[in-house]
């Protein structure tokens, strides 16, 4: 979590890791699972939400979102991080994520950026271009609002192009293992 992240709750309110009722946080591989059931020591029906799909909510899901083509192999359930009060349930109001950088999901480390299903990057949320706005749509990213351009929202997560591109292809590797089970 970089310094833009810890600004976020104050600035805008809440943070990408607070949702509202009926949203899902991140979607997690089982790879994600095993790397945070090993860490937390904690089974993982204590942190993995399942939200169920139609096999079409499952096939737009994959073609909206290329680094997840296949997931949905085995069944059409997606797993997520739980909720505690309305936040992931890793969250600790104030600080941020209680996992390590390396333990935390990959489409944690990876948001806001998002690949599109032309090979593009960019980010995955809206701009409003006001934080007053920003604030009441309440799913704004205060580096996405700040930012002029891709790169100062790359320098905002202290990261560069290549290092997206590389959690990027870990997540694919990842996605594609899920759907093999």
């Amino acid at each position: 979590m970089g310094p833009v992240c810890a600004r976020c709750p104050v600035v805008l309110g809440t943070s990408c890791c607070e949702v509202k009722e009926g949203e899902h946080l991140a979607t997690l591989t089982r790879a994600d699972v095993e790397r945070i059931a090993a860490h937390t020591r904690l089974a993982p029906r204590r942190f993995v939400a399942e939200e169920y799909f139609t096999e079409e909510e499952a096939a737009a899901y994959e073609a909206r979102r290329p680094l997840y083509r296949g997931y949905f192999r085995r069944a059409p359930v997606r797993l997520t991080l739980a909720t505690r009060a309305g936040a992931c349930v890793f969250h600790e109001k104030g600080r941020g994520c209680g996992l390590p950088g390396d333990v935390r999901p990959v489409a944690c480390r990876l948001y806001p950026f998002e690949r599109w299903p032309d090979g593009s990057w960019s980010v995955l949320l809206e701009r409003y271009g006001d934080l007053d706005e920003a604030r009441a749509s309440g799913g704004a990213c205060l580096a996405v609002e700040e930012a002029g351009s891709m790169e100062d929202v790359l320098a905002a997560f202290g990261t560069t192009r290549e290092a997206v591109e590389s959690l990027g292809e870990t997540l694919a590797e990842e996605t594609r293992a899920h759907g093999r089970g």
